[in-house]
């Protein structure tokens, strides 16, 4: 399997199955056929001739090219409380971590079993054995509460007799990469599951139409792969089996097991394999050739785009062997080549380490080596990136974000190449291809053109509504710069629409977790965090003096700076999961999206002000009974968005932004037991309070932007932001509560040093 090697800091933000019931987590391949128009901020895969619906899965001759569909549209999961029946095969060196992966996602998720089988009982004992020390590590470092992983352990079953699989609703195959074996073991399923049983197939580059070539039932046969290490990685691809019942039903299942389904086509290596596993071909050629050594190409490899270097992963992995199907299996295609034979040394060194711990390699090298190895590298992987783009094997957005949460690289492939300049890739994968013969240049490549399409954001519109969906799971959607300016595209090309009558704004499983931290902990000086604030403020202002209806619609998270963005909306339709907080004294800041002068003109001043200067979160019913959102907690938030925005149409009801008239504030705020909070920063949010809500909307805004950034100005910032960069939510920060300019200066320094070093 490939290496997913993000970092750890960030595993822990993403996991979206916290919340049972997931808004419009994936799209719905039902829904997406019925489709008027999808993706219009979007470039098309290259085809000829003007294609249709993403949603239109179009297999092609030659490589199977397919125009795929975007796997997150249009489905409501609500299965809290639904008892799910999984299985996994295989207590090898992946199925253990994908069983205790699907039995924590589960816990979360409302009930279920996991059944892990392996004909071999001493296999099983080791699996069962690793679970358990996945789960001592969890408690002990306090990720997990005793009870919790007690829980866990209790859903988890080891068996040998495959008859006791007999009532899963999914089965996880996930023993071995042979062919001829996995279609036994299908076979073997397929006398004793139920037919409505979905059937999984891990393979990295198997393609699906051989697995099931012999099934009973193939309707209900999938690859999914995932990656590693399989108990926390987000990503599985996903080759759809071509009957619209069984596809929604797997993406539902994946999504509420933990996975981000990114849908390819049906080829060998599917999308991010046939990068990986080239990418590790060319550098065990470098080293084949004596250019350089492991620790060389890994410590270019590193510096240049990150991911650890291929060495580094293939040994975390034992992916040498594994690369050598997967290079067979592409060089057997009808695209291959002699380009994809895999290189003499993977066979020579077998599943043995690259590196030794013992005697580590010197990683030393020179500029001019350092050069070479790294256009080398860039030239595979671009080139091969752009033939996944290409040939239609998975959406340029959904390859993007693969490359970089299932490889592990610093950014997306796609974004290196808009960051080098595509004369700059043209040159590089030109010059490898004059030297390797074989190697494709697809017309991406060769006409210099770099796909244009949101990165953050999806568009769909049916039935007259857009659709704006938030998409960075990995951070729980939380609103970095480019999404914003991506909604006000997306808002631009709405309003000169005249078959959009309104909008609905939603975010990857219902989720918006906020401002990007990262971005807010990189503003050196008050002006800066005042220009942050005025960014957003323009983005939510056009937002709420749209001419169309905006409601926003969501289910789970819904924190700081998504909480403010969906106050900007006209209105907003809530799930039973919502979890609504203003968390932001826990960092040393206060709100700078408008959350300061929006809830309490929403909630109630006292309400409102409660919130915010406690950072305490509430439930969906306390937000529709608060006014926050209408009506009651919706089964499907989506859809009753969508009815709002048609009843508004109709004149039943009036949608509108929140009232920008000033407020009446008593002589003095209730007072407020608020914790570990941070003074100084208390006394900032009060006085932006009282100045900013007794004066319009407008004027408020102003005084909340001013307001952050003198918190910029307080020691507590630095302290707040360090302790959540560094520790997480879970750990309260220990604040000074003082405003010293000195002190400032100098916790500024430090936050500095500490910037440069990550």
């Amino acid at each position: 399997m490939s290496a997913f090697m993000a970092p750890v800091a960030l595993i822990f933000l993403i996991r979206l199955t916290c919340s049972s019931a997931i808004s419009g987590l994936l799209a719905g391949v039902k829904a997406a056929r019925q489709v008027d128009r999808i993706e219009r901020t979007a470039v098309k895969p290259a085809a000829p001739g003007r294609r249709g619906a993403l949603s239109r899965w179009i297999a092609a001759r030659d490589l199977g090219r397919c125009e795929p569909r975007s796997p997150r549209r249009g489905l409501r999961i609500d299965t809290k409380g639904v008892v799910m029946r999984v299985a996994v095969i295989g207590s090898g060196s992946i199925g253990p971590d994908l069983a205790y992966g699907f039995a924590s996602a589960l816990a979360k998720a409302g009930g279920g079993g996991v059944q892990l089988h392996d004909i071999r009982e001493e296999a099983l004992r080791a699996g069962m054995e690793r679970i358990r020390s996945y789960l001592a590590k969890g408690v002990s470092r306090g990720k997990l509460s005793l009870r919790a992983a007690h829980g866990i352990e209790a859903s988890l079953r080891p068996t040998t007799v495959l008859a006791e699989l007999a009532e899963c609703d999914y089965v996880l195959e996930a023993a071995t990469e042979d062919l001829a074996i996995k279609q036994k073991i299908l076979a073997d399923l397929e006398r004793v599951l139920r037919p409505d049983c979905l059937i999984g197939f891990a393979t990295s580059g198997i393609p699906r139409a051989l697995i099931a070539a012999r099934a009973a039932h193939p309707e209900r046969c999938f690859v999914n792969h995932p990656f590693y290490p399989a108990w926390r990685s987000l990503p599985m691809e996903v080759v759809l089996s071509g009957d619209a019942r069984f596809e929604t039903r797997m993406l539902e299942s994946l999504a509420r097991l933990g996975k981000v389904p990114i849908i390819t086509a049906d080829v060998p290596c599917f999308a991010a394999d046939d990068i990986f596993c080239n990418y590790c071909a060319e550098a065990a050629r470098i080293v084949a050739e004596g250019l350089a050594t492991p620790a060389q190409v890994d410590a270019i490899v590193n510096a240049a785009i990150g991911g650890g270097g291929p060495f580094n992963v293939m040994d975390l992995t034992r992916g040498n062997l594994l690369n050598v199907k997967c290079l067979n299996l592409m060089r057997d295609a009808p695209s291959g080549s002699a380009w994809f034979a895999p290189p003499a040394i993977f066979s020579q060194q077998g599943n043995t380490p690259w590196h030794d711990p013992e005697r580590p390699g010197n990683p030393e090298h020179e500029a001019a080596l350092a050069e070479a190895v790294r256009e080398r590298i860039l030239a595979v992987l671009l080139g091969r990136t752009f033939f996944v783009v290409d040939k239609g094997i998975c959406h340029p957005r959904e390859l993007n974000w693969l490359t970089q949460n299932a490889l592990g690289f610093a950014q997306g492939l796609l974004d290196l190449a808009e960051n080098l300049g595509m004369t700059r890739v043209q040159a590089i994968c030109a010059k490898y291809a004059e030297a390797h013969p074989g190697f494709e240049l697809t017309a991406s490549v060769r006409d210099g053109r770099l796909p244009r399409f949101p990165r953050h954001l999806e568009v769909e519109i049916a039935g007259g509504i857009a659709v704006l969906r938030i998409r960075r799971p990995e951070v729980m959607n939380a609103l970095n710069e480019r999404t914003m300016a991506e909604i006000a595209e997306a808002l631009d090309a709405a309003e000169t629409d005249e078959t959009v009558k309104g909008i609905v704004l939603t975010g990857f499983g219902g989720a918006l977790a906020g401002a990007d931290i990262m971005e807010l902990a990189a503003l050196e000086t008050a002006a800066a965090a005042r220009d942050k604030c005025l960014s957003g403020h323009r983005v939510l202002d056009r937002l709420a003096a749209f001419a169309k209806p905006v409601v926003a619609a969501l289910d789970g998270p819904v924190l700081g700076g998504g909480a403010e963005i969906a106050m900007a909306c006209h209105a907003r339709v809530v799930g039973p999961h919502l979890l609504l907080g203003q968390p932001e004294v826990n960092l040393g800041i206060i709100p700078g999206y408008g959350g300061t002068q929006r809830l309490p003109r929403l909630i109630g001043v006292e309400r409102g002000c409660a919130l915010l200067r406690t950072g305490r979160p509430i439930g969906a019913e306390e937000a529709c009974a608060w006014g926050w959102a209408s009506g009651g907690p919706a089964a499907d938030p989506l859809a009753a968005a969508r009815t709002l925005i048609g009843r508004h149409l109709a004149g039943e009801v009036n949608l509108a932004p929140v009232s920008p008239a000033p407020l009446t504030l008593p002589a003095t705020l209730p007072a407020l037991e608020i914790g570990h909070h941070s003074l100084a920063i208390d006394a900032v949010l009060v006085d932006v309070l009282r100045k900013g809500l007794t004066r319009p909307l407008p004027e408020g805004l102003r005084i909340e932007a001013d307001g952050f950034a003198r918190c910029r100005g307080l020691v507590d910032y630095d302290i707040g932001m360090k302790n959540f960069i560094q520790n997480g939510p879970r750990v309260p920060a220990v604040f000074m509560h003082e405003s010293h300019p000195e002190r400032a200066a100098g916790a500024g320094r430090l936050h500095a040093r500490m910037r440069r070093r990550r």
